[in-house]
């Protein structure tokens, strides 16, 4: 008799309207990621496929794609955060006081950032030959050192500019707040973090991805501030873009 007293009380737990609002939210969170992806990712195909069209060159169409995807994909991650109240801290999340608070988020801690991420990445990549071999990751953008200042500028404001930027609002901007109203810091860093790295897809730049991720995301919510974020996403990308693609 005491069990089925307390399956029903589990049963009147499950179908509380505290319960359904925390599925509600998961579901609308994870809604939105799906969206953001999805409407990034056709952005990219169907203005390659446009642009190629009309006869601009395969490597120029691919870089004005993702350049215009995740302009595309900054007010998509602003809806998100109005649909769920987190608008209204946006400004607190970029606000700065003073030179010094400037310096320490702008410049200090965002270099920091990167230098760990590089000594954590270089570890995860030992790691990852050792268990899977070599990865094989395609390195050819189409762009090198001997291309047009034009080209180097577009790749590099596509890549360490908007691109970092666009995913720091969604990932760290709206994501991470998002599940940290439900779980707390903890949890919504590591699957902010997870979640960052499976829309990289490929194996490999998924887990630096995510390693980036958790970084990024501690930082975020000890700094209380998107700027650590963005500027060491953008340095990364950076040291990146010269060291592996060009």
């Amino acid at each position: 008799m005491g069990g089925s007293l307390g399956s029903v009380a589990d049963d009147s737990k499950l179908g509380s309207p505290e319960v359904r609002g925390y599925w509600r939210s998961w579901l609308v969170t994870l809604m939105f990621c799906v969206v953001w992806f999805g409407v990034t990712s056709m952005a990219i195909i169907l203005t390659f496929l446009v642009l190629s069209l009309i006869g601009i060159s395969e490597a120029f169409s691919m870089h004005l794609s993702i350049s215009f995807a995740y302009l595309i994909s900054i007010p998509l991650a602003l809806l998100f955060m109005y649909v769920e109240n987190l608008l209204p801290d946006l400004s607190g999340k970029f606000s700065i006081k003073s030179a010094k608070q400037a310096f320490v988020l702008l410049l200090a801690i965002p270099l920091l950032v990167t230098i760990v991420d590089f000594i954590i990445v270089i570890g995860y990549g030992i790691a990852y030959e050792l268990a899977f071999g070599v990865p094989d990751v395609d390195t050819d953008i189409g762009v090198d050192w001997s291309s047009g200042p034009i080209a180097l500028g577009l790749v590099i404001i596509s890549t360490v500019i908007i691109a970092p930027l666009a995913e720091e609002l969604m990932f760290r901007g709206y994501l991470l707040d998002s599940i940290r109203k439900m779980h707390g810091e903890r949890v919504a860093i590591v699957i902010s973090s997870i979640i960052f790295g499976l829309v990289h897809i490929e194996p490999y730049t998924a887990g630096m991805a995510a390693i980036g991720g958790l970084i990024y995301g501690f930082v975020r919510v000890r700094t209380e501030s998107l700027w650590p974020s963005i500027i060491g996403h953008m340095m990364w990308n950076g040291v990146a873009l010269v060291l592996t693609y060009l």
